[in-house]
């Protein structure tokens, strides 16, 4: 069975548990590190975001969003196609 998201795949096998979330596997940790990768920062994608939504949007309330996982999916779609990535939803049967 495969998990992925945002190109990041977890495999996991029939014995294994899914555990219960920690820092490493929240919105904003998973976003951050594929800022890092494209050598992006918050900033800069607010800026790209509010571009494309064609309204204000700072990185303070990007910040904010990701921090308490109200982010809606659209805008999670929006940050993987400004990223270049695109989300995939995988049948784990």
């Amino acid at each position: 069975m495969s998990i992925l998201l945002f190109n990041f795949c977890i495999r996991l096998t029939s014995n294994d548990k899914i555990k219960s979330m920690n820092k490493e596997d929240t919105i904003i940790s998973e976003i951050k590190v594929l800022l890092a990768k494209r050598g992006w920062t918050q900033e800069m994608l607010a800026k790209e975001m509010g571009k494309r939504l064609n309204k204000k949007y700072t990185a303070k309330n990007l910040g904010n969003k990701l921090r308490l996982e109200t982010i809606p999916h659209r805008e999670i779609k929006l940050i993987a196609d400004i990223l270049g990535y695109k989300i995939i939803f995988e049948d784990i049967n």
